[in-house]
């Protein structure tokens, strides 16, 4: 496999740093039914824990210096884009990293490895998308908003 650069490795990780920091907000994901509550609380435990490595994954043959300078860097970048979420519902950032991510990986920017952390971690949150956007019925507003972070990360020299 060909080496990494600094820029590939922080494309790869972002979308699932992104989709860590709304699945780890308490409250983000709720069940439909009361009932499944301490299920839905396993599963979402799991998938924090998918989205977790994902992050790692393209920066785990680096030393250690240089894997936290570029942590630091794709936290900066997770702050940027993600400075007016506290002003927006979870269940519309969900769907927009959603359009985010399906925009990436069906023009093959991203290519989600079967049986990776991240091809797992989207298995699983397929159900939820799928559910969010029946309820919510606004897959248009969803892409542009996606349109919109994906600007602000080329923006950041990513994505070209």
């Amino acid at each position: 496999m060909p080496a990494l650069t600094d820029r590939q490795r922080i494309e790869l990780a972002i979308p699932a740093y992104l989709v860590y920091a709304i699945a780890s907000a308490p409250g983000a994901f709720v069940p439909a039914d009361p009932a499944l509550a301490a299920r839905a609380e396993a599963d979402i435990a799991a998938l924090c824990e998918k989205l977790r490595i994902a992050c790692l994954e393209p920066f785990a043959d680096l030393i250690p210096s240089k894997r936290q300078a570029l942590m630091r860097r794709l936290e900066r970048i997770k702050r940027l884009a993600t400075a007016d979420w506290h002003e927006r519902p979870a269940l519309s950032l969900v769907l927009m990293l959603w359009c985010f991510l399906k925009d990436l990986t069906d023009r093959e920017v991203l290519v989600l490895w079967e049986g990776s952390a991240m091809d797992q971690a989207t298995r699983m949150l397929l159900p939820m998308f799928e559910h969010g956007f029946r309820e919510h019925g606004s897959e248009a507003v969803a892409h542009e908003q996606a349109g919109v972070l994906l600007d602000g990360l080329r923006a950041e020299g990513l994505y070209r």
